[in-house]
């Protein structure tokens, strides 16, 4: 039984993908909820809009989880790129939002070698997500560059939190620096989302439009 599963992992794009985007959904679901009790328990605006960053996320997973079956048609999966696009304006906000407390506040001080692993990870993460969007995109198949853009947002977004620990453990509490870097950073982040947005709905409504001409 194990050894088909595994087969069909390596032999199934499909397949793949939404195993990844399953595991990806059941870990945004259990993350959120757990920032909203801590959010409750501690009073705390950041673990509170951090749980709606990580729902935002898992709804747009869950809508595309929903759409990506095989066998739906090319104008629908258009339509779910530009909802998604769409989406991400309210994802952006919610960023906006948790890049404002960040700036405004001091993260408590990790470990170095947490630090390094979350580095690792975050750096990982971003550069994966970025290759599998460039394929995707190449490929035209709009419902998985979509869960791979929602994967490079959210590296994106894990980059400016990342960034803000090491220039608190290693910064030896520069605040100029984090000053000039952290406002920079979160703005880059803010506007790639948007960019990212415009290009969705700006390639699902011309795909659309020549689908419906007959051109595509």
């Amino acid at each position: 039984m194990l050894s088909r599963v595994i087969e069909k992992f390596k032999n199934d794009s499909h397949f793949r993908v939404k195993s990844f985007l399953l595991l990806s959904l059941v870990f945004n679901v259990a993350y959120s909820i757990f920032l909203f009790i801590i959010s409750r328990a501690y009073s705390s605006a950041w673990f509170f809009v951090m749980s709606v960053y990580y729902g935002l996320l898992s709804i747009a997973r869950i809508f595309v989880f929903a759409q990506s079956a095989p066998q739906k048609k090319l104008r629908s999966k258009m339509i779910v790129m530009r909802a998604c696009g769409y989406f991400l304006f309210l994802i952006n906000l919610v960023v906006a939002i948790m890049m404002f407390i960040l700036i405004n506040n001091h993260s408590i001080k990790h470990h170095e070698i947490t630090v390094i692993t979350l580095a690792t990870y975050t750096f990982t993460a971003l550069t994966v997500a970025i290759l599998n969007s460039i394929r995707y995109f190449k490929q035209k198949d709009y419902v998985y560059s979509s869960i791979k853009i929602i994967s490079l947002i959210s590296a994106s977004v894990s980059l400016v939190t990342l960034t803000n620990t090491m220039l608190i453990t290693f910064g030896e509490e520069n605040e100029p620096l984090r000053n000039i870097i952290l406002p920079i950073l979160s703005g880059v982040v803010s506007i790639f989302i948007i960019a990212c947005a415009v290009f969705m709905i700006h390639t699902a409504n011309s795909d659309l439009r020549m689908s419906k001409n007959g051109k595509k």
